[in-house]
C-alpha cells in the first residue's frame, strides 16, 4: 500500500550559514519553503496549508518548524512516526518517516537552496480569491453599462430579497418532502443547484478560478512587513498576492469569514494602519500634520562621551523613520552632528539635509563615531546654526531637537539665545533639548539646555542610557501629551516588523528583473528590504552589488542597497557616502562580492 510519508533529511552540516538552516518540503516533485516560526496544517480542508489526498481528514496533522527542527502533532487523523502512533507532539529527526492515513504520495524535508516556492497564508489566499471574483464581476459590469444599470436596479429593489428568501424556503421544503431515491440500490442521484449568476446569451461563461494549492509556510521578518498570497490557485514559484494592504474595515469583514485554524495555532496577522492607532487627540494631530507638513532636524553631539546615545540612534533610526513616514508620509528629517573647533577634531559639523529618504538618513548615522572632545564645552552653536540654515518648507511644523551632555561655550550663550528666539518667532517652529547622561552632565549643561528650550518654546528633558533617544525625539515632534500613543504605535510597528511578507520573500528568492524594478521604486518598499536582510542569497546579493555600482541606479535605490548590504554582510558602515551619494569604486565592489561568497546559494 502506498502511504503518505515525510522523510526528514538535513543537508551539509559543514557549511556555516549566517542564519538558521533553511528547510523545504519536497511534495509531488515541488519544493515548498519551510520557515522557522510557522505551523503547517495538513489535511483536505481549504484552510489547510498543505492539501492531503481525499482519504485524509479535514485537518489531519500539523508540522511545527523552529530553526532547523520539525515537530509533528496529530489532529483529527492517525499519524505514525517510525511505525509508532503519534499521541503527543513528537520531534521528527533525520530519516524519520511520518505516515498520514492511507495517502498516495511521499513528502521529504530537504535543505532549501533558495529555489523553493513560498506557502501562502490560508486566510490571505481566501481573501485574494474573493478579490478576484469581485474584480471579474466589476470588469463585466464595466464592459456592459446596461447590465450594470440592471444589476444596480435589481439589488436596490426590495422585492428581490423577499423573492430570494421565498424561493429558498420553497426549495428546502421540496427537498424535505421529496427526498431523492437511490438508483439501482447503490449510489444516490444528486441534483446540483447553482445560485450564481447566469451567463448572458451572447457571453461565454466566466473562466473558473484555479484552486489554491497550499504549500508550507514562512517565518517572521527583521524590519517590517505586509500581506501574503491568496485563494486563486498559484503555480509555483510565482505567487499571487494582494497588491495593497487591506484597510482595517476590510480586516473586520475578513474576520467574520476567516476559517478556524486547528487547535491553538496562532493566526497570521496583517500590517497595522499606524495612523489609526492612539487617542482621538493623537489622530487629530496626525491628520493636521499630514495637511501642514512636519520637518524634524536632530542635532547631536558626537564627542567621545556620546557613544551610547549614538549607538542607540544607529540601532533604532530605520524603525523610527518608518514610523514617522507611516504617520506623516511627506515628513522630512535632517541630521546634524557637531563636535568642537580644534586641531584634534576631524570635523566641526557634519550634516545630511532635510529629506524624505530614510535610508540616506540612516546611512549618515551609521558613519558617525563618538570621538574627540577633551575640554568640557562643545560648539553647540555651530550645530544649531546648521539646523536653522536648513531649507525648511513654508507652512510646515518645524522641530529642532538638540541632544548632548556638555554645555556650549560661555561666550556663545547670548548669541545662541538670540538665534533660537529668531527661529521660533513664527509660532510653528520649536527647539527642544535632551540632556544625555543627566547625572553626569553637570548643572551648567542643564542650565544652558533649559535656556535654549525656553527660548525655542520647547521643553528640556533628561535622557537616561536606557531611554530610546529617537522615541523621545518623536514624542517631542508630535507633543509630549502623546507619549502613550506613540508607545502604542511603536509597539505595533515592532509587531509589523516581525511579520511575513510572502510576496517580498518570493521576489527576493527569484531575484532578476522583477527585483530590480521593485528596488527602483521611490521609496523602496521596506518589506523588500526586510526580505533581503532576512533571506540573503549569494546570487541575489551579487545582483545588489552590481546595482550599487551602476551609474544609472537612482540615488534613493543606492542608499537602500547600501543599508541592506551593511546588514547582510555585517559591514561596520554602509558602502556609500550618504552625502556625496556616489557609487563605490570598483575595488570596493569586488570586496563586497567576495564577502557575498559566504552566503547560501
Amino acid at each position: 500500500m502506498n502511504r503518505w510519508s515525510i522523510r526528514v533529511q538535513l543537508g551539509d552540516t559543514a557549511r556555516v550559514d549566517r542564519s538558521p538552516r533553511l528547510l523545504a518540503l519536497r511534495l509531488c516533485g515541488q519544493d515548498h519553503a519551510l520557515e522557522s516560526g510557522r505551523e503547517y496544517l495538513l489535511g483536505t480542508s481549504r484552510d489547510c496549508d498543505l492539501r492531503l489526498p481525499a482519504s485524509a481528514a479535514a485537518r489531519h496533522a500539523c508540522l511545527v518548524v523552529a530553526d532547523s527542527t520539525v515537530t509533528v502533532r496529530a489532529h483529527d487523523g492517525a499519524v505514525r512516526h517510525n511505525g509508532v502512533a503519534v499521541t503527543a507532539p513528537m520531534p521528527v529527526g533525520v530519516g524519520d518517516v511520518l505516515v498520514f492515513g492511507d495517502g498516495l504520495a511521499e513528502a521529504i524535508v530537504v535543505p532549501d537552496d533558495g529555489t523553493a516556492s513560498l506557502v501562502p497564508i490560508p486566510e490571505l489566499r481566501l481573501a485574494a480569491g474573493e478579490r478576484h471574483v469581485r474584480e471579474a464581476a466589476q470588469a463585466l459590469l464595466r464592459q456592459d453599462p446596461a447590465l450594470a444599470r440592471r444589476e444596480a436596479a435589481r439589488r436596490s429593489a426590495p422585492w428581490f430579497t423577499v423573492s430570494l428568501l421565498l424561493h429558498a424556503a420553497a426549495l428546502l421544503a421540496f427537498v424535505w418532502l421529496f427526498p431523492t431515491q437511490p438508483v439501482s440500490g447503490d449510489a444516490p442521484t444528486t441534483v446540483g443547484i447553482d445560485f450564481g449568476p447566469v451567463p448572458l446569451p451572447d457571453q461565454a461563461p466566466p473562466t473558473p478560478l484555479p484552486e489554491v494549492l497550499p504549500e508550507p509556510e514562512v517565518a517572521p521578518e527583521p524590519l517590517a512587513s505586509d500581506p501574503a498570497p491568496a485563494t486563486a490557485e498559484i503555480e509555483p514559484p510565482t505567487l499571487e498576492m494582494p497588491t495593497a494592504t487591506p484597510s482595517l474595515d476590510r480586516l473586520d469583514d475578513l474576520a467574520a469569514t476567516r476559517p478556524t485554524r486547528a487547535d491553538n495555532a496562532p493566526e497570521p496577522t496583517m500590517p497595522t494602519d499606524l495612523a489609526s492607532l492612539g487617542s482621538g487627540g493623537f489622530r487629530k494631530t496626525v491628520a493636521e500634520l499630514r495637511q501642514s507638513g512636519l520637518e524634524v532636524v536632530f542635532v547631536f553631539d558626537s564627542t567621545g562621551s556620546m557613544s551610547s546615545t549614538i549607538d542607540d540612534t544607529k540601532a533604532t533610526i530605520v524603525q523610527m523613520l518608518t514610523v514617522l513616514r507611516a504617520l506623516v508620509p511627506d515628513a522630512r528629517v535632517g541630521l546634524v552632528t557637531f563636535r568642537d573647533s580644534g586641531k584634534r577634531e576631524s570635523y566641526l559639523v557634519r550634516e545630511v539635509p532635510l529629506g524624505l529618504d530614510p535610508w540616506r538618513t540612516s546611512n549618515f548615522v551609521q558613519n558617525v563615531t563618538a570621538e574627540g572632545g577633551g575640554d568640557r564645552p562643545e560648539d553647540v552653536r555651530a550645530g544649531l546654526r546648521a539646523a536653522f540654515a536648513q531649507k525648511w518648507r513654508a507652512g510646515a511644523r518645524r522641530v529642532v531637537v538638540l541632544a548632548g551632555d556638555a554645555p556650549p561655550h560661555e561666550n556663545d550663550r547670548l548669541r545662541i539665545a538670540q538665534e533660537v528666539r529668531s527661529f521660533a518667532a513664527d509660532g510653528r517652529s520649536f527647539v527642544h533639548a535632551l540632556v544625555t547622561s543627566p547625572d553626569r552632565a553637570g548643572d551648567d549643561t542643564h542650565r544652558a539646555f533649559t535656556e535654549i528650550a525656553r527660548e525655542g518654546k520647547g521643553t528640556c528633558e533628561g535622557l537616561d542610557t536606557k531611554d530610546r533617544v529617537l522615541q523621545r525625539v518623536l514624542a517631542l515632534a508630535f507633543g509630549r501629551e502623546f507619549d502613550r500613543d506613540l508607545a502604542n504605535v511603536l509597539q505595533a510597528a515592532e509587531a509589523d516588523a516581525a511579520r511575513v511578507d510572502v510576496r517580498a520573500l518570493d521576489l527576493v528568492r527569484r531575484g532578476g528583473p522583477d527585483l530590480t524594478r521593485e528596488l527602483r521604486q521611490n521609496p523602496v518598499p521596506m518589506t523588500v528590504c526586510n526580505a533581503l536582510v532576512r533571506r540573503p542569497r549569494r546570487v541575489v546579493v551579487e545582483q545588489l552589488v552590481t546595482m550599487l555600482g551602476a551609474a544609472d541606479t537612482p540615488s534613493h535605490t543606492r542608499q537602500a542597497l547600501a543599508g541592506v548590504l551593511q546588514r547582510v554582510l555585517k559591514l561596520p558602515a554602509p558602502p556609500v557616502d550618504p552625502v556625496g551619494d556616489t557609487a563605490p569604486p570598483s575595488r570596493e565592489l569586488d570586496r563586497l562580492r567576495r564577502l557575498a561568497r559566504d552566503l547560501p546559494d
